[in-house]
């Protein structure tokens, strides 16, 4: 297997640069659609905020805590997203805790 040459961490950014770095995350598996979500605390829904969201996207949810790792009836619902996407629709049991915490992977 060949070696990925180093990322460029460093400006000038030329457009050449930018574009090889982009390929360059991809190939090692950085991506930019992973994001945290805190489901709302004595409510049933969450709004979740993010360009990557579209219609037909797959969202994948991670607890990374554990009263969220308890919470029931948690689904996106793809009905919920806009035409022009950005986001999407929780539906979840009511738990009284703030700190129902997940972190999220779209895939398009």
């Amino acid at each position: 297997m060949s070696k990925l040459p180093p990322l460029r961490t460093t400006p000038p950014y030329d457009p050449t640069a930018k574009m090889v770095t982009v390929i360059n995350r991809l190939m090692v598996g950085s991506l930019n659609s992973v994001g945290s979500v805190t489901l709302t605390d004595n409510g049933t829904t969450t709004v979740l905020s993010d360009n990557h969201v579209s219609r037909g996207c797959k969202l994948f949810l991670f607890p990374t805590t554990a009263h969220a790792a308890a919470v029931t009836g948690l689904w996106a619902d793809p009905t919920s997203v806009p035409a022009d996407g950005g986001s999407i629709r929780l539906t979840h049991s009511a738990a009284a805790q703030a700190d129902l915490n997940f972190d999220y992977l779209i895939v398009r």
